[in-house]
């Protein structure tokens, strides 16, 4: 039987051996997780794992939009991102939503920046000026 570690210990473990290169660490986990009953922290160790990283100044970012990032909008995001959260670098998870006609949302570890035109007009309709 595997010996039970806490969500931090798991997390600063993957994001080292991730940083050093090792992609079969994935699956040491995914076996580690299996082994220990613990499937349904998945979600928690992930952000645990992403945290650790942005410790060590890798970020990720989430990236909602209402259209396909040009590659423009995409360095400009990660330069923006790598001043405001002292970030060495910057990896973009994109999704495309139509129904926030245009701008973008961007979540990093528990922050979010929505410069959204759907987030506009329902703060325009708020205000009833």
């Amino acid at each position: 039987m595997a010996l039970r570690l806490s969500r931090r210990k798991i997390a600063e473990y993957v994001a080292d051996e991730l940083l050093a290169g090792n992609k079969a660490v994935t699956s040491e986990l995914a076996a580690y997780l299996i082994e220990t009953r613990r499937q349904r922290e998945v979600e928690l160790i992930t952000r645990d794992i992403e945290d650790a990283l942005a410790r060590k100044g890798v970020v990720i970012a989430d990236i909602a939009s209402a259209h396909e990032l040009t590659d423009v909008s995409r360095s400009a995001i990660t330069s923006f991102l790598k001043d405001k959260v002292d970030a060495k670098k910057v990896h973009l998870r994109e999704t495309v939503e139509p129904s926030l006609l245009g701008g973008v949302r961007i979540n990093v570890s528990g922050s979010e920046m929505d410069g959204t035109l759907r987030r506009k007009i329902t703060k325009l309709k708020a205000a009833k000026v």
